[in-house]
């Protein structure tokens, strides 16, 4: 044992025979390991050979699978996006219908059907298609005849709008066939059939508006394009019976147009009434020259809506102008100007456009402003288009109601830039300014602002002519001579010196009317009849108390005998109902003259130079008063300036005298 009491070797041989030992153990555990090595190493390279063969079934699995994972997800992508398409394509098939649907409803159109025709008369060409596309050329026709409306298509109890065509029926449902159908059942497409027979002698065509009872017209077998013109006029006239009073008043044909319009007036639905009144009215007066019916018929219209409420004014301010009834038409036109500057929906663009630039014009005309008349004219020309002539030439007649306005308001030379554009007084002018009642006499106005009467009476007689001849045709003619070209035909004779025929003239005018009246205080005071003049002008102040005018002529025959009181108290009056009127101050600077008070006179003619800066006669007065202040460098001025200007020839007699 050793020293800790276990067994042990001795130390002598023991080493030895524990190497021995350990050798041996060594040698077995070799050959053994040996052994064990090489089933392991067999084993491991079965295994090796067997994860091998999975992997290279794995990875041809992995390819299978990413193949078959990607062909999922492709053919899953290939049914989202089918779906998609399918619901975008049912949306637009939806949404292509219900579009469809939508025009379907707001459809208005016209659609005529193929006519009935014998086979007899098929063989000659005339062809069912044939007849009806001929029957449409007529109805086509009408229509482009009433084109320029003041009423836009949907103001029309029942309108074709511009959809006209012949139909003819497909076989099967087609898309164009699809869409007919939606039109006929949710739209407003009015549908004409006819039919030819023959009948001894030639034919007769019978065309039919949905149910309106049909006319059937009869004549020879050449005259079809004449029974299409009167079968067209009866269905148009039925169905369209405002514009066909308006197609038949514009070809002359008067008698036809007052049965019609008068019994849509009358009978009509509310929604034509009041245009039907109004157009009655304009009737009344342009093709009969009845004011007074014409007044009655305007006065009827009113109420039925803004539109035609505003129409009824238009002729309202018409009949009141060949009335002479000049309060009458200040107060519609009043009217009427407010009304034109609000678009209304029962109106055409064109009517709205024309007429807030018409309705302005006129009225600064009538109170009177003359200068901003003047521009409103010229505006009015350049924006309403020559191709429109609803209401009458407008781009021509526009710069003579310019001219017209600038020579009644002292300036000569805008009138005579504006007087370029206007036409000449033929016989086309008379009627253009009957329809639009616009007082354009530029060259008469002009000629009497230089004191160059005999001219105007000229340009007065010449217009006379033209009235007098186609007052027949025109009846309207007789009322424009008696309250306008008369009385100012009367004048120019009177200041041209011809008493006499002033008289027997202005005899013939009516009492009620203010130009009349007024120009007989002037034919008065011209032969110094002061009483008679007084009382004339006075008659004129009471028509019409809201104008200036007769109290500025009736101030100047005050000063023509030095009443220089009476002339400020009448120039008092006017001023205050028109503060643009440059009469006023010119006439009171005048009777301040006659007062020895030229300091305030020169102040008056100053502010009838801010009014009227080429006024001549004021430049000429103006430099008196400078010249009586003492202040002759101004007065020189004053001179020089209306040296250049337009004078008469009894004010070029004051210049000669004035100057130093």
């Amino acid at each position: 044992m050793d020293e800790r009491g276990e067994p042990g070797f001795q130390a002598e041989g023991g080493l030895e025979q524990l190497d021995a030992v350990t050798a041996a153990v060594a040698l077995g555990r070799r050959s053994r390991s040996r052994r064990l090595d090489e089933k392991a190493e067999a084993f491991l390279e079965k295994q090796g050979r067997l994860v091998d063969l999975q992997i290279e079934g794995l990875q041809a699995q992995h390819h299978l699978l990413v193949s078959r994972l990607r062909w999922g997800r492709f053919s899953d992508w290939m049914k989202a996006l089918l779906q998609v398409l399918t619901v975008i394509i049912g949306g637009a098939i939806v949404l292509l219908v219900s579009a469809m649907a939508w025009q379907a409803h707001e459809a208005h159109g016209l659609a005529i059907d193929a006519f009935s025709v014998p086979p007899d008369l098929a063989r000659t060409g005339l062809t069912g298609e044939v007849a009806a596309s001929r029957f449409l050329d007529k109805l086509q026709a009408l229509q482009l005849a009433t084109a320029e409306s003041d009423r836009p298509p949907q103001s029309y109890e029942s309108d074709w709008g511009s959809d006209f065509k012949v139909e003819i029926p497909d076989t099967g449902l087609t898309f164009s066939e699809f869409d007919k159908l939606l039109r006929e059942r949710l739209g407003s497409v009015s549908h004409v059939t006819g039919e030819i027979t023959s009948v001894p002698g030639g034919m007769s065509l019978t065309a039919r508006l949905g149910d309106a009872p049909p006319q059937t017209f009869t004549g020879p077998v050449t005259a079809y394009d004449a029974l299409a013109q009167k079968s067209a006029e009866a269905v148009y006239g039925a169905n369209q019976p405002y514009r066909y009073a308006e197609y038949l008043d514009g070809v002359g044909r008067s008698d036809e147009a007052f049965k019609v319009i008068s019994n849509l007036a009358m009978t009509g639905p509310a929604s034509e009434r009041g245009w039907a009144y109004a157009k009655w009215a304009q009737m009344e007066l342009n093709d009969r020259g009845d004011a007074t019916a014409a007044r009655s018929y305007a006065s009827r219209g009113t109420g039925y809506g803004a539109g035609s409420d505003l129409n009824d004014h238009i002729s309202m301010v018409n009949i009141d102008v060949w009335s002479g009834h000049e309060e009458a038409d200040l107060a519609v036109s009043e009217v009427l100007e407010t009304e034109s500057q609000k678009r209304l929906p029962d109106t055409s663009e064109f009517f709205y456009q024309a007429n807030k630039l018409l309705g302005r014009a006129w009225l600064d005309f009538v109170k009177p402003d003359y200068e901003a008349s003047g521009a409103d004219w010229l505006e009015t020309a350049r924006n309403i288009p020559a191709e429109h002539t609803a209401y009458g030439n407008i781009s021509q007649l526009a710069p003579a109601m310019a001219a017209t306005a600038y020579a009644l308001g002292h300036d000569l030379p805008a009138a005579s830039r504006a007087i370029v554009r206007a036409p000449p007084s033929d016989d086309a002018m008379p009627w253009e300014i009957a329809q639009g009642a616009f007082l354009a006499l530029p060259r008469y106005w002009i000629a009497a602002e230089m004191g160059h009467w005999r001219f105007a009476l000229q340009d007065a007689q010449k217009m006379n002519a033209t009235l007098e001849s186609g007052k027949a045709e025109k009846p309207i003619y007789n009322l424009m001579q008696r309250v306008w070209i008369w009385p100012l035909e009367a004048l120019a004779f009177a200041r041209y010196g011809d008493a006499a025929d002033a008289d027997a003239l202005i005899q013939k005018t009516p009492l009620d009317c203010y130009l009349c009246v007024r120009v007989r205080g002037m034919i008065a005071a011209q032969q110094k009849d002061w009483p008679a003049a007084d009382r004339w002008f006075a008659s004129a102040v009471g028509q019409a108390p809201s104008l200036p005018l007769a109290y500025t002529e009736w101030s100047r025959t005050r000063l023509d005998r030095r009443d220089a009181d009476g002339a400020i108290a009448l120039l008092r009056v006017a001023g205050a109902k028109d503060p643009r009127d440059a009469d006023v101050p010119e006439l009171w600077g005048e009777a301040l003259l006659l007062k020895a008070d030229p300091k305030t006179a020169a102040s008056k003619f100053e502010e009838a130079d801010g009014l009227a800066p080429n006024w001549g006669r004021n430049h000429l007065k103006w430099a008196e008063a400078l010249d009586r202040l003492g202040r002759s460098q101004s007065a020189r001025d004053q001179l020089r300036t209306a040296a250049a200007l337009a004078l008469t020839a009894e004010e070029r007699s004051e210049l000669t005298a004035q100057r130093y």
